[in-house]
């Protein structure tokens, strides 16, 4: 019999002695005892799951898709993440909306590797809601880029909806594409860069000591408070700064 057959064996029998063991436990013992059997599931139930897909792969030369897949026996919910010309690794895909004075307005962190262009007026939505401001300016790079996204966020009252690259390009009328608003919307994009590396290196935006998505989505909501916490604090002293200078 195979190993993990075995293993699915124990189980059963783990399952049949734990109603006994569970009532001579103290509460706190009884909850460990239940997320110890929890963990065991899961855990041959990825076992079976990557065998039977392995088998498809090997035996009959079928491909289950990524997102059937258990990639990564400690976070169920990590994707295949592979963008551009970069490296792919295993992980998420957050997204963030900068306000014009630099704070995180909106995180959202999808399930999956899921395309950029669908997740943008999500995106602007929920910034939106929370700070109950409709944007008069919005700039994207080329992968949020789609005539039907534009078409939404213009429909939202946001007067200018920049995006840039050769999708941007296509999908923008061109007397806006060389107006001078959208000239300086598409220079704009140089703050979001400067964000993202100021919240990856700074903040620890690109490392993760939690898994599962609702754990992974805390964890950088957290780290989002501290950046914008600090932007707070700049922007305060840069204001006392211009006060002294006026007052000197």
């Amino acid at each position: 019999m195979p190993t993990w057959l075995k293993k699915l064996d124990q189980l059963e029998k783990v399952r049949s002695l734990t109603p006994e063991a569970y009532f001579r436990l103290r509460p706190s013992r009884q909850l460990r005892l239940q997320e110890s059997v929890q963990l065991m599931e899961t855990d041959l139930k990825w076992v079976t799951d990557v065998i039977t897909y392995t088998r498809l792969r090997v035996f009959e030369g079928i491909n289950t898709p990524s997102t059937e897949k258990i990639l990564s026996i400690s976070d169920a919910d990590a994707s295949f993440i592979k963008k551009g010309g970069r490296q792919a690794v295993i992980g998420y895909k957050p997204h963030l909306v900068r306000s014009g004075h630099g704070f995180v307005i909106s995180l959202v962190v999808p399930r999956g590797n899921v395309a950029d262009s669908d997740l943008l007026v999500p995106a602007i939505e929920d910034a939106i809601a929370r700070s109950g401001v409709i944007p008069s300016e919005v700039s994207v790079d080329d992968g949020y880029s789609s005539k039907k996204n534009r078409v939404s966020l213009k429909n939202s009252g946001i007067d200018i909806v920049s995006m840039n690259g050769a999708t941007g390009k296509k999908v923008t009328p061109i007397e806006d594409w060389e107006s001078p608003d959208y000239k300086s919307a598409r220079n704009d994009r140089s703050a979001i860069e400067s964000l993202m590396f100021t919240i990856k290196y700074r903040f620890g935006f690109g490392r993760l000591s939690r898994r599962g998505l609702e754990q992974v989505t805390a964890e950088l909501l957290e780290k989002v408070l501290a950046y914008n916490l600090c932007r707070m604090v700049q922007l305060e002293q840069r204001r006392l700064k211009e006060i002294a200078k006026l007052a000197a």
